[in-house]
C-alpha cells in the first residue's frame, strides 16, 4: 500500500469513525496536531493518541445521519502525504458542518505517526460550541 492510498483509507475511517481501524493505522505515539488556539478553540494543539481515539469514537453522535469527507487532492514526497479534503454533513443539533481542510501526515513502517490538521476554526467553535 502506498502512503497515498494509507491516508485515503485512514480519512475514510475518520469519516465513519471506524476507532478499531483507526488504531491499527497509527502507531503506539501517534499524535494530532489541530490548529488554532487552545484558547480560542478547545481541540486546538498537540494531542496524544487517547485523546483522538476518544474524539473519534463519538463521531456518530456528533453526525448521526453520517458525513460526506472527501480527500481533494493529495501530494506524497518520502513519509510525508499533505492531503486537502472537504467535510459537509448535519450535526445532531440540525445545523450544517461545511469545512475545508488541510492535513500533514507523518508515516512511519506503514503507520500514521502523526497528523497535523489546518481548518476553519472559527466555523468548527461556532458549529459545536468548542
Amino acid at each position: 500500500m502506498t502512503n497515498k492510498d494509507l491516508v485515503l483509507k485512514f480519512v475514510e475511517a475518520m469519516r465513519i469513525s471506524d476507532v478499531q481501524t483507526l488504531d491499527a493505522m497509527t502507531t503506539a505515539d501517534f499524535s494530532w496536531w489541530i490548529g488554532g488556539k487552545p484558547s480560542y478553540l478547545q481541540t486546538a494543539g498537540e494531542h496524544d493518541k487517547g485523546f483522538f481515539m476518544g474524539f473519534f469514537g463519538s463521531g456518530g453522535d456528533m453526525f448521526p445521519n453520517g458525513a460526506e469527507f472527501n480527500v481533494t487532492g493529495m501530494v506524497a514526497e518520502g513519509d510525508k502525504v499533505a492531503a486537502e479534503a472537504h467535510m459537509n454533513a448535519e450535526t445532531a443539533t440540525g445545523s450544517v458542518y461545511d469545512n475545508s481542510y488541510h492535513f500533514l501526515f507523518e508515516i512511519s513502517n506503514g503507520r500514521i505517526k502523526r497528523m497535523k490538521e489546518y481548518m476553519d476554526t472559527h466555523h468548527a467553535k461556532v458549529t459545536f460550541g468548542l
